[in-house]
């Protein structure tokens, strides 16, 4: 992949916005974050997006709408994903948080699993969603608790005050309903990298706009940055050491300790 730090800029000022259709809501593999934690992409995780750029490409790069479609045609074939989502997220009072969380997921099933190093206060801690279910092990407790993909207690502590963000392998779907357009298109050491902008058209959400990032080489994600307002900062974080239809299975991907306590707190 490119380094984004290292890449030669062709913007695009003039870019047409599109808004991206609404879609039903999807249950394929979400993984959810919050103000403190982000997660994975499309969610996830939730996760993320993905085909070889077309030879067809115009040297300016793919209008929004062909980048969208290159996406959702690749997640659709995703067999499955593991990456370790790395970066921070901001507080209410604007205090940096750091985020490390290593993420499985398998989108067919759908099933994710989650691995958070980093906030502290949550290392060790692991999370399974599997399809409407949520699996949330305790290190310190050594339980398992299990609950409704709907419940913000499902996420133990990545979610504050019932904000959610869901990440769907589609980031394409994730954002069905917001203003999206082409940022610009910059030359990397592989090939273009994308920098799309995706505008949330409902002015009381707690996310006010996206920016993702996407290395048109692969089409895979390397950078996703979340906005409460035009300028302030909610969540940037970055896609690290992420490999793709590596042959992970379900049992690997819902792992939990055997001897750990499980309460069942569904409704």
């Amino acid at each position: 992949m490119s380094d984004p730090e290292h890449i030669e800029q062709r913007s695009n000022p003039h870019a047409p916005r599109v808004t991206v259709a609404a879609a039903r809501p999807s249950r394929t593999a979400q993984v959810v974050g919050g103000l403190a934690g982000a997660l994975l992409v499309a969610a996830a995780a939730m996760a993320a997006a993905l085909l070889l750029v077309a030879t067809t490409a115009r040297s300016q790069g793919m209008p929004v709408e062909a980048v969208l479609a290159e996406l959702e045609q690749r997640a659709e074939r995703l067999h499955d994903i593991a990456f370790v989502l790395e970066g921070e997220v901001r507080d209410e009072a604007g205090q940096r948080i750091a985020v490390e969380v290593e993420v499985l997921a398998l989108p067919s099933l759908p099933a994710a699993s989650l691995y958070i190093i980093q906030p502290d206060a949550l290392a060790d801690n692991m999370i399974v969603v599997v399809g409407d279910e949520v699996r949330n092990y305790t290190f310190l407790t050594n339980q398992v608790a299990i609950y409704d993909i709907a419940d913000p207690d499902a996420f133990g502590g990545l979610v504050q005050g019932g904000d959610a963000l869901a990440l769907d392998l589609d980031l394409g779907r994730v954002f069905a309903g917001w203003d999206a357009r082409v940022e610009s298109v910059e030359q990397g050491s592989d090939g273009d990298v994308y920098t799309l902008r995706f505008d949330n058209l409902d002015a009381d959400a707690a996310i006010h706009h996206a920016i993702l990032v996407i290395d048109a080489s692969d089409w895979l994600p390397l950078r996703l940055t979340l906005y409460s307002n035009e300028s302030t900062l909610f969540a940037d974080l970055r896609l690290m050491g992420l490999s793709v239809d590596t042959g992970l299975d379900a049992d690997e991907v819902t792992w939990l300790p055997d001897d750990a306590e499980v309460l069942d707190r569904r409704r």
